[in-house]
C-alpha cells in the first residue's frame, strides 16, 4: 500500500476502512478484485445486515485468499 493513503487512513482511524483497503490490495496482487468484489457483493445482498467487511472478508475465504 502506497505511503499517503497508508497515512490518510491512520489519520482517518477506521481500521474497517483500513482493513477494506488491505483486503483489496491483496485481491489486486493475485488478480482477483473482481471476483472477492463480486462475491463480497452477492452476500451483501443475500444478507444485508453484514458489514462491507465481514462481506469481504468471506469473500476471501471463499476464493482462498
Amino acid at each position: 500500500m502506497d505511503q499517503v493513503r497508508e497515512a490518510f487512513l491512520k489519520e482517518y482511524k477506521s481500521d474497517a476502512m483500513f482493513e477494506i483497503v488491505q483486503i483489496l490490495d491483496r485481491a489486486n496482487d493475485f488478480g482477483l478484485t473482481t471476483e472477492i468484489v463480486h462475491t463480497a457483493l452477492k452476500t451483501m445482498k443475500e444478507h444485508p445486515d453484514m458489514s462491507p467487511l465481514l462481506c469481504l472478508q468471506i469473500a476471501v475465504k471463499d476464493w482462498d485468499l
